[in-house]
């Protein structure tokens, strides 16, 4: 098999599929795609991936006859297979008959056809046969079926390249077909050259397709001549535009000499205790509130411990609950602060029944502030199903925990957006109380497009 066989890099999957047009030819067959961490230097911030493509100029006609199965040898087949046993005959051999040399059990078979050795070893390998001996066919069966399956072994190889060939060649067209249908809601001559380097920076951000697609017909729509012709222009433009997409709640506030109780709500494992000691430690240790501590976790010891031990080291009073009944009696131990934050027990937003107890208990409690805390490492469609099975206990805004655990902040936009409920903090790591900051426009926005960096201590701002 004959193919020129090349790679090409380029900053999304249709410019590569430009370059290998312009290099190879239309007839050009895409082997294999990949998105790789860029090399090269950009003109802009960004995480710096690109498309990587390997591609062939064709694949010439000499694949077939290699992965064409031998056929079963029969008394027509000329020459026959090595024979490893030779004929026994009581007279002269026949004319044009090469008698081969006798066969030993200790003979190597070989992996691939025999050939005749220049230099034989002892015993010497057997010589090819004759075409017609039909005799000598049927002796040599057993040899015969070794040969046989030795030559089967010497073809399985290029089947298997064959096999892995197309393969590929119906992943291209898969993927051809996604690119058609992809680029029909957007054709490409409706989109200003100008605004290909956005679109592909919110596609670099991991905005979802279709959003980013949005996004750049309303930076066209408010773009002037001018704006159009100035990249850092359209960008600012680009950045609004996320902006305008978000929902941002005030934080918490809590005022000397006037109780305020919020409550933290949400699934398990999202890092509600840990959000909860960092909210106590700012407010006690930075603002210098009277701050009290709820516990209504006590389906995990380790969750009570743990905030226990915050309380311990803050010095803050604590309060288990263990039924709604206990609620009013907790929150009059805790009289006189000025915040009393609950840390509940982790939910199954699915979970009708514990839904139904935790609203039981905040009723209770008559919470002014109720904070679904959500991981962004999640994933969009768990956020979503959480955000609307919590409703029912009154959720006032969001708290969007494990920033620096999910792959990207793209999805930050698409949670904001379609929640459809208001995002007071974020979360950016383990480190208490540092890693923790309230929702700002500006802020989200530059994390979503990817020009501020998530790691680094992010103190609360009241």
């Amino acid at each position: 098999m004959t193919a020129d066989v090349r790679t090409f890099t380029a900053p999304n999957l249709q410019a590569a599929l430009d370059i290998v047009r312009a290099e190879l030819g239309p007839d050009a067959v895409v082997l294999h795609t990949r998105q790789r961490e860029s090399r090269r230097l950009w003109p802009w911030p960004s995480r710096r991936c690109e498309v990587e493509v390997t591609a062939g100029r064709g694949v010439t006609g000499d694949v077939a006859p290699r992965v064409t199965a031998s056929p079963p040898p029969t008394e027509e087949l000329a020459p026959p297979p090595p024979l490893l046993t030779p004929p026994r005959r009581s007279g002269p051999p026949p004319r044009n008959t090469v008698v081969p040399p006798k066969w030993s059990p200790n003979d190597v078979i070989p992996d691939e056809a025999p050939l005749p050795p220049t230099r034989p070893i002892s015993p010497p390998r057997p010589q090819p046969p004759a075409a017609t001996a039909p005799t000598v066919l049927a002796q040599a069966a057993v040899p015969d079926t070794i040969a046989a399956r030795s030559r089967q072994a010497a073809v399985e190889p290029p089947r298997v390249e064959s096999l892995a060939i197309q393969e590929r060649l119906d992943t291209l067209q898969r993927m051809i077909q996604e690119l058609g249908r992809e680029r029909a809601t957007l054709p490409l001559q409706d989109v200003p050259a100008e605004l290909f380097p956005v679109y592909t920076r919110l596609l670099e951000a991991e905005i979802d397709d279709d959003l980013a697609r949005e996004l750049v017909a309303k930076v066209r729509e408010r773009a002037t001549k001018s704006q159009l012709a100035d990249p850092q222009a359209l960008w600012s433009l680009t950045a609004a535009s996320v902006e305008q997409e978000l929902r941002i709640g005030p934080p918490i506030t809590a005022v000397r000499g006037r109780r305020k109780v919020v409550a933290l709500v949400g699934p398990t494992g999202v890092g509600k205790t840990t959000t909860l000691a960092k909210l106590a430690a700012n407010f006690r240790l930075r603002d210098g509130l009277r701050v009290g501590l709820v516990t209504v976790d006590t389906y995990r010891v380790a969750a009570v411990e743990q905030l226990r031990t915050y309380a311990e080291l803050i010095d803050l009073p604590m309060q288990v609950v263990t039924q709604p009944a206990e609620m009013s009696h907790a929150l009059n131990e805790l009289a006189g602060l000025d915040l009393v934050l609950i840390d509940t027990a982790g939910r199954s937003p699915r979970d009708d029944v514990r839904i139904r107890e935790l609203r039981a208990v905040l009723e209770a409690a008559a919470i002014d502030e109720v904070h679904l805390v959500l991981s962004l490492a999640s994933g969009l469609p768990a956020l979503k199903t959480a955000a609307a099975n919590f409703q029912p206990v009154g959720i006032t805004s969001l708290i969007l925990t494990k920033l620096d655990e999910s792959a990207g902040c793209g999805p930050l936009l698409q949670a904001a957006r379609q929640l459809k409920t208001p995002v007071s903090y974020l979360t950016t790591g383990q480190d208490v109380p540092e890693d923790i900051e309230p929702a700002q426009r500006t802020r989200m926005a530059r994390l979503i497009l990817g020009q501020d960096q998530i790691a680094g201590p992010l103190r609360h701002a009241a």
